[in-house]
């Protein structure tokens, strides 16, 4: 069964920590957002997402729907409220944050430079569709069509692992040059 907090934050400081936690972090997903503070110990899924209904309805918080999920960055607006009343998170808070952000957000940079998706589109067909990004923009996407879902799977997986250097191998092959 799973363990009751003892104490429940309010919603002014579930919205400071929602906010704190996306000025460490930078742009986040929602998944995201969800994965941290579960991770963490935060925050439960319930509480995020009314803070962060809270908070972009009051444009402390912005919203830009993405592939299937939300994007969320603070506003000026909000990190002026952080600056205003940090002290209502204490310090266990904001060091909780502090020193799970960073690996978190490296791990985030890693998830959005490398990305790998299964489809099936038919009795025999299955495509692992795999690239690069940076910055938002695609520097590589390859679309293998595989004759089944485990193979898809070991494509998929073993993409993070191997993309740089495919990439690097084709840009080289391609531009006639070394790439250093």
């Amino acid at each position: 069964m799973a363990e009751v907090p003892r104490h429940q934050r309010g919603d002014v400081e579930r919205r400071l920590l929602t906010l704190y936690t996306l000025k460490k972090l930078g742009p986040s997903l929602n998944l995201q957002l969800i994965a941290f503070m579960a991770e963490t110990g935060l925050m439960n899924y319930f509480d995020l997402q009314t803070a962060l209904y809270d908070l972009t309805t009051g444009g402390h918080v912005t919203r830009e729907p993405i592939a299937g999920d939300d994007r969320y960055a603070i506003t000026p607006q909000g990190a002026e409220a952080i600056e205003l009343f940090r002290q209502r998170l204490g310090d266990s808070l904001l060091s909780g944050v502090d020193e799970a952000a960073p690996d978190f957000a490296e791990r985030m940079k890693r998830d959005r430079e490398l990305y790998s998706a299964i489809s099936h589109l038919g009795h025999s067909e299955y495509h692992a569709q795999m690239g690069v990004a940076d910055g938002g923009m695609k520097l590589l996407h390859i679309d293998l069509s595989l004759p089944t879902a485990d193979l898809a799977e070991r494509f998929c997986a073993a993409w993070p692992d191997h993309a740089r250097e495919i990439y690097d191998f084709i840009v080289s092959r391609l531009s006639g040059e070394e790439l250093l």
